[in-house]
């Protein structure tokens, strides 16, 4: 039985605390946070609460750590350089010096670094994975309304990391240009971004995130040679519309216009992507196998990292609204740890 505790049970770290009770093989012994009104969301009594981690670190073999963004470093750090298996929620740290050397430490201690992209394990990306071949235009849109306990990080590293992450691993080319716009409505960081990538390889990727609209979407829409594939992250389904007839057929006094496509429902075994996400980090733990996956996980983080100096760089303070002008970069992907 593995033993691990979790370190943050504000709003990710009270998902993580549901999803573990679905578990088998592993067992949440501890939890810390520094407000007391988190710690009651553990209501086992046989788990231990403590404000200070350092407390209960001994008695497990991995942790979670959901805590601010500002603080992942110096916790995974400290809790990898202890010999225990990290499960970090997104994004690794705000910076990729900080990230390489988590995954260094990581390597060097034979321990699990697993970075919290959830949607990794949506049952719809699975599927999707085994569909997708040479797509020349991929678009998502994660967008949703405002919520005020998310205000230390910008739209682009909350919710856009997602995409990037789940995009840059489906194309696996290179970054060649990244187009950006956004804007703050709520926040002083981006609350709305727009950004288009051009891969090495041609494809191009339309990237939409809000964090100020007044309706919840979580979609991607993938174009591809003779089809056309839509996936909603939410309800875990993919459409798939293959080889569409257009025709126009002119009669007295009308003009008829009729596209036809074929349109297949891919079945998809829907699963709690949370608590696939903590299974597979256990599942790494077992079998010492899988234990990180740096050239993806830095990936992500530089595109990201990237999208986030563009936006500050374009960032007029006199009107408060980010320049439209395009930016351009040439991005590399970063070499894979051995």
């Amino acid at each position: 039985m593995i033993k691990f505790g979790i370190i943050g049970l504000g709003h990710m770290g009270g998902y993580h605390l549901s999803a573990s009770r679905l578990l088998q093989g592993a067992q949440v012994v501890a939890v810390a946070d520094q407000k007391e009104k988190n710690l009651l969301k553990a209501k086992d009594k046989n788990i231990i609460t403590s404000h200070d981690y350092n407390e209960w670190i001994d008695q497990v073999d991995a942790v979670i750590i959901a805590v601010p963004t500002n603080l992942h470093y110096k916790i995974a750090k400290d809790c990898l350089s202890k010999g225990k298996h990290v499960l970090l929620e997104k994004p690794i740290t705000k910076n990729l010096a900080e990230a390489t050397e988590l995954f260094e430490i990581a390597q060097t201690q034979n321990k699990a670094l697993h970075i919290g992209h959830v949607e990794r394990f949506n049952g719809a990306i699975q599927e999707l994975k085994k569909i997708i071949k040479d797509p020349f235009l991929i678009e998502s849109h994660r967008i949703g309304p405002f919520v005020s306990r998310v205000q230390q990080d910008s739209v682009i590293i909350d919710l856009m990391i997602h995409d990037l992450d789940l995009i840059i691993n489906l194309v696996d080319a290179p970054v060649k240009n990244i187009n950006v716009t956004a804007n703050k409505i709520k926040t002083d960081m981006s609350d709305l971004a727009v950004v288009q990538l051009l891969f090495e390889n041609g494809t191009i990727a339309n990237v939409v995130s809000s964090r100020v609209s007044q309706t919840k979407q979580r979609s991607m829409l993938i174009h591809q040679q003779n089809e056309f594939i839509k996936l909603d992250f939410t309800t875990q389904d993919i459409a798939i519309h293959k080889n569409p007839s257009d025709s126009v057929k002119i009669g007295k006094n009308q003009l008829n216009y009729k596209q036809e496509s074929t349109i297949e429902r891919l079945f998809v075994y829907k699963d709690n992507p949370l608590k696939l996400e903590i299974e597979h980090f256990i599942n790494a733990i077992a079998d010492n196998q899988n234990l990180f996956d740096a050239k993806q996980d830095l990936a992500a983080l530089q595109v990201t990292l990237k999208i986030e100096e563009l936006v500050r760089e374009q960032f007029d303070d006199s009107s408060n609204i980010w320049n439209r002008k395009l930016a351009h970069t040439s991005m590399q992907k970063p070499d894979q740890l051995q």
